[in-house]
């Protein structure tokens, strides 16, 4: 009990602030009927505004529930695929959908016609990768904004030629609004196009921000130099210059922003800095082995996000970053409806030296530090292939977290470990009870390990080294009976307290996202289970009480066959509170041996599992919301609340029984999902048919009921 009195006071505090956050983005109901083993579950959106407001629902114009309270899901036993559902709010309005015929729905979406290199050497085939969304038409409705990636892309110092990148965008019944041809002066591949997907103005429309070429064409097939100064319009497409192994090395850089709704580029400017490593004045020369290297690899990895930088009663700011493993860009631009503008540049320039500049060059702000005392009090080194954005602090304005250092919105350095470049990390309310935000990290350099440290001081809470690479961690409240989150690696089997470093089970869930599927307050981890030669396996794993035991809640691969992408990654293409109630849907393609099929398919997941607790939108949280539009960089990484649920429900961990039972509705072959016992070092997937929601687990290769027996 005092720990349910210490987390209430904790989202008290949270949501005094929360209060000032507010994010500015015209949400409709968005209902989503879906089917299940007992009917049709109706969800939708409970929003911050809504109060004290009660639904009733409708089917196909007959009431079925009237005064539906506390909850925004409703199980309609009499429900079937293709009937209609209407929401209507006692506050007014209402909202309609269709039910679908599964837990999922299809979308078909044109394929990109296979592309030369720029040589003319290689031909690449495309399938959709990483999705962000946003209301680029104002409507109150997310649309899709698909990036596009060739079969020959590359990482930044493989060498190979690559074809070019599109980035697309769909209503979410597949309609095509757009598609822009970033062309072959942005090399293709994971760690090179990262794109915005916001509101930058403010003017209730989502705007497209990325890095562009001199022959990169927007929405309407015009060069983006077009939507530049004279200087930059003067620049020829023919000046990009790809070497004989495939990477860009002449030709200028640009910064594009494009009108959401029709694709076509509104402002372009220089990128700061550029691959020489000038900044301003910007200078279109040779890539720099200041970077650290010759093989194009340190410069040419970049990170993107949004960022309230003057909090959030004004307008969010573009967050562009260029490398990490060694010298680390930070660069803020505003965008105003008129003009990209450059609000600061931080420069990470040694392991002892920051500073940061204005547009004109002018040095507003450094540190130099003696290099014998004091380790790593700089952002060089220090970076992720990733990105977070929080108010670390809680002063009300956002921060950029990087890794293992921390930029404050002012651009100067908060705080850095020291302990260098890492895979992932994860910022979020970890303890809930300590002030501000925490970090877990895993580390890829040498002591590897892992870290759980103070995101605005830097003070390290928990760490250990290591014996090589750990590239890969997870941090959120898996476990119900274990107070703050919980956190594991790859560099051993330990699931450890984020509160207090204790040992939570020896035994860990997947590495890879946290989601909300069960109905659960608590997370569940998701992992596309890549496999090269018989395709991803993704599932939801899960937290079960009555056994003290992960298990395996939910399998997709029967649903179709569902794939993720950025390859032994496995992430969805986004995962994020589309539709629905609070929980979380899952963007993954259709597999398909043949790349050339002129259309492909996108499969949209929604949780077939009633929920007995009634959450705030998940989008309409600040932090989640930001998380969602820097999903996409780099190395994916899950979005995370600002605030510990279950202290906002009033939960109490040491006393919730978890969901057991499955909904989900039989796929073609008659497998609903599968429950699996973990043994001390992973989960076990013995695929298993389960009737009447009954739970089976599996240790050792013995069966036992979820519920009354004893694993032995």
């Amino acid at each position: 009990m005092k720990k349910l009195l210490l987390a209430l006071l904790a989202v008290v505090l949270c949501e005094s602030v929360s209060a000032k956050l507010p994010v500015k983005e015209k949400l409709n109901r968005a209902p989503v009927a879906v089917k299940t083993s007992q009917g049709i579950l109706v969800s939708w959106r409970y929003l911050n505004a809504d109060g004290d407001a009660t639904f009733s629902l409708y089917r196909n114009g007959t009431l079925v529930k009237s005064g539906i309270a506390g909850v925004t899901n409703y199980l309609d036993a009499d429900g079937n695929p293709g009937d209609t559902y209407k929401v209507e709010s006692s506050m007014g309005g209402e909202a309609v959908c269709t039910a679908w015929d599964n837990m999922f729905t299809k979308i078909t979406i044109p394929r990109p016609a296979a592309r030369m290199s720029k040589d003319g050497s290689l031909k690449g085939e495309y399938r959709p990768d990483d999705i962000s969304v946003g209301d680029v038409d104002g409507d109150g409705d997310y649309e899709l904004v698909v990036k596009w990636l060739p079969n020959n892309q590359r990482d930044p110092g493989e060498d190979g030629a690559a074809s070019a990148t599109y980035i697309d965008c769909y209503e979410m019944d597949g309609t095509q609004k757009w598609r822009i041809d970033v062309g072959d002066g942005v090399r293709s591949g994971h760690h090179t196009t990262q794109f915005l997907v916001y509101d930058f103005d403010g003017d209730g429309k989502a705007e497209v921000i990325f890095k562009t070429a001199p022959d990169s064409k927007d929405g309407l097939g015009n060069y983006v130099t077009q939507a530049g100064n004279a200087t930059i319009k003067a620049i020829e497409p023919s000046t990009v210059t790809v070497n004989s192994e495939g990477h860009v090395t002449q030709g200028a850089e640009f910064l594009t922003v494009f009108n959401g709704e029709t694709g076509a580029a509104m402002h372009t400017i220089f990128y700061t800095p550029s691959r020489s490593m000038s900044d301003f004045p910007y200078s279109d020369t040779s890539y720099s082995s200041s970077w650290g290297d010759d093989s194009y690899n340190y410069g040419e990895r970049y990170n993107a996000a949004v960022a309230y930088l003057d909090g959030v009663n004004n307008l969010p700011s573009a967050i562009l970053q260029r490398g990490y493993m060694t010298a680390c860009y930070i660069w803020a631009v505003d965008w105003n409806g008129t003009a990209l503008k450059t609000r600061w540049l931080h420069k990470g320039s040694s392991k002892w030296q920051w500073c940061v500049v204005d547009a004109a060059g002018t040095e507003l702000a450094n540190e130099t530090t003696d290099p014998v005392t004091s380790q790593g009090k700089s952002s060089f080194g220090q970076g992720v292939h990733g990105i977070s954005i929080g108010d670390v602090n809680v002063d009300g304005y956002d921060d950029i977290c990087i890794g293992a250092a921390t930029i404050g919105h002012d651009g100067k350095l908060l705080c850095a470990t020291g302990f260098g470049h890492g895979d992932a990390m994860h910022l979020t309310d970890l303890c809930p009870d300590r002030p501000g935000l925490e970090v877990m990290m895993p580390h890829e350099q040498s002591p590897f390990g892992w870290d759980v440290h103070d995101a605005t001081t830097g003070e390290v809470l928990f760490d250990a080294t290591g014996e090589k690479d750990n590239d890969s961690g997870l941090a959120c409240d898996f476990v119900p009976g274990k107070y703050g989150s919980e956190f594991w690696s790859s560099a051993d089997d330990v699931m450890r307290s984020c509160v207090d470093g204790s040992t939570v089970h020896n035994g860990k869930p997947d590495t890879n996202f946290r989601i909300y599927w069960t109905g659960d307050p608590f997370d569940q981890s998701f992992d596309g289970q890549y496999d090269a030669t018989n395709g991803c396996a993704p599932r939801v794993c899960s937290w079960n009480t009555e056994n003290n035991a992960i298990v395996t809640f939910q399998e997709f691969a029967e649903y179709d066959k569902p794939q993720t992408c950025n390859t032994t990654k496995a992430t969805p293409c986004l995962q994020a509170d589309l539709l629905g109630d609070w929980r979380e849907e899952i963007i993954m393609t259709n597999y398909e041996a043949d790349w050339s099929d002129p259309h492909c398919e996108l499969l949209i997941f929604s949780t077939p599992e009633p929920t007995a607790y009634r959450v705030p939108c998940l989008m309409e949280d600040h932090m989640y919301r930001l998380g969602v539009a820097w999903q996409n960089s780099s190395y994916n990484q899950p979005p995370h609340l600002s605030y510990y649920l279950p202290a906002h429900l009033g939960v109490d961990g040491d006393t919730y029984t978890t969901q057991t039972a499955n909904h989900a509705p039989e796929s073609a072959t008659g497998v609903k999902g599968v429950k699996a016992q973990t043994s001390n070092d992973k989960v076990q997937t013995t695929k298993k048919i389960i009737s009447n929601g009954q739970l089976v687990i599996v240790k050792d290769g013995k069966e036992y009921n979820a519920v009354g027996q004893t694993l032995k």
